[in-house]
C-alpha cells in the first residue's frame, strides 16, 4: 500500500492550504499519475505559459488508485491517468468529469479508447521484459513466462493486477482476452497457480526497481513498452530487453481525465489540452519511450523514434492487435476475487 503514504503525505502538505486558496491561478494543479510518467520540461514549459504548477502524487496499482478516486481524498485531486479499460466505468460512475469532443479524434491511433471522459496521453503494447545479462536465451512469449524454465524460477516478477494477470494467461492457453468461459477462468487460475513457486513478487516491475535500483532479483516480468527503456535509464545499464509476445498483442491506452470533484476545471481542461498539442505529445512520447496517440505529432518526432517497433506497431501489428477488454460488474468482481486467490496461495506456499 506505498501509494496511500504517498498520498496522505501529499495531502497533510497541502491540506492547510486548499479551500479559499485553491481558486488561485497559481495554486498547484493536483495530478494523480503513474510514477515518472511526465517529463518534468514539459511541466516546466506549462508552468512558464500559465504560472500554475502542477504537484504529482504517485500511485503503483490501478485498483488503489480507484479506491482514491471513489473517496473523500478524491476532492483533493483536478487531473488524473486512467487507463482505457476503467475511464468510461469511472466516468459513468460518478467519479470523472465529462470532457471537451476532441476534434483531433479522426488522426487518433485508437479514437475510441479514451471515450468521453478521458483524452489519450500514451500508448503502447504489454509484453514481456527481460535482462539480457541473466538469461541464456530470450523470453519471447506468455507461454515461456507462465510455464518457465529451471534459470528463471525465483527471478520472475509479476504485475499483480486482474487485467494484466489473465490476459497473459488467455493468451498463453490460446484463448481469446476478453472470454468469461467459466472453464477458461479455471484454466487461467490453474496455470497461475502453479507458476507462483517460480515468482518473486507480484508488484509492478517498474516501481519495484525504482524502490530498490540495486536489485538484481528479477530476470523476466510482464511490462509496459517503455519500461525497457525507463528502467536502463534507472539503473544506469543496458540490460533490459522489451519483446512483443508471440501470442498476440495487447496495446494499453492512457488517458487523461478530470476528477469530478476538483474545483478546478478549466484549469485542469487547459492543462489536457495543453498536453494534447502535437509538440508537446511528440516530446512526451519521446520522454517516457510511449507511442503518442496523435498522428501528426508523430510525424515531428525523431525518424529513429518514429520507425522504433518496440515503440510504434507496424501496419500489419496495428491490424490485429486489441485494446485491454472492458469488464464491469460480476465479471469484474470475478477476476479480483481470481487475482485475490492467487496472492493468498501464494502468500501461504
Amino acid at each position: 500500500m506505498r501509494i496511500l503514504s504517498v498520498v496522505f503525505c501529499v495531502l497533510g502538505a497541502i491540506g492547510a492550504s486548499l479551500g479559499a486558496s485553491l481558486a488561485s491561478a497559481r495554486e498547484p494543479l493536483n495530478v494523480l499519475i503513474w510514477e515518472d510518467f511526465i517529463d518534468p520540461d514539459v511541466l516546466t514549459e506549462w508552468t512558464q505559459k500559465t504560472g500554475i504548477p502542477v504537484q504529482q502524487t504517485y500511485y503503483d496499482d490501478e485498483s488503489e488508485r480507484d479506491l482514491i478516486l471513489a473517496g473523500k481524498s478524491a476532492s483533493y485531486f483536478d487531473v488524473v491517468i486512467v487507463n482505457e479499460s476503467a475511464v468510461n466505468q469511472m466516468g459513468e460512475a460518478g467519479y470523472l468529469h465529462s470532457l471537451k469532443v476532441n476534434d483531433k479524434h479522426w488522426r487518433e491511433f485508437w479514437p475510441q479508447a479514451c471515450g468521453s471522459y478521458g483524452v489519450p496521453y500514451l500508448w503502447g503494447t504489454y509484453g514481456i521484459i527481460y535482462r539480457k545479462d541473466k538469461v541464456q536465451a530470450p523470453v519471447r512469449s506468455w507461454k515461456e513466462l507462465l510455464s518457465p524454465r529451471e534459470e528463471l524460477t525465483g527471478h520472475i516478477g509479476m504485475l499483480g493486477q486482474p487485467d494484466e494477470l489473465l490476459t497473459s494467461a488467455f493468451l498463453a492457453l490460446g484463448y481469446p482476452v476478453d472470454s468469461n468461459n467459466q472453464t477458461h477462468l479455471e484454466d487461467a487460475f490453474e496455470l497461475l497457480r502453479e507458476q507462483s513457486k517460480h515468482v518473486f513478487n507480484y508488484e509492478y516491475i517498474y516501481s519495484y526497481i525504482a524502490d530498490n535500483p540495486e536489485s538484481d532479483d528479477i530476470w523476466a516480468a510482464p511490462a509496459y513498452s517503455g519500461d525497457a527503456a525507463s528502467l536502463n535509464e534507472l539503473q544506469n545499464k543496458d540490460v533490459w530487453e522489451f519483446v512483443k509476445p508471440k501470442e498476440g498483442l495487447t496495446v494499453w491506452v492512457d488517458c487523461w481525465a478530470i476528477v469530478a470533484s476538483s474545483s478546478r476545471v478549466d484549469d485542469a481542461q487547459k492543462f489536457i489540452d495543453f498536453m494534447s498539442r502535437d509538440e508537446i505529445s511528440a516530446k512526451s512520447s519521446e520522454a517516457m519511450y510511449a507511442a503518442s496517440p496523435f498522428k501528426d505529432a508523430v510525424l515531428i518526432q525523431n525518424p529513429d523514434f518514429q520507425e522504433d517497433t518496440t515503440v510504434y506497431l507496424t501496419e500489419k501489428e496495428l491490424e490485429l492487435a486489441n485494446l485491454f477488454p472492458s469488464f464491469s460488474g460480476n465479471d469484474m468482481l470475478q477476476r479480483l476475487r481470481i487475482r485475490d486467490a492467487l496472492i493468498r496461495y501464494y502468500d501461504t506456499h
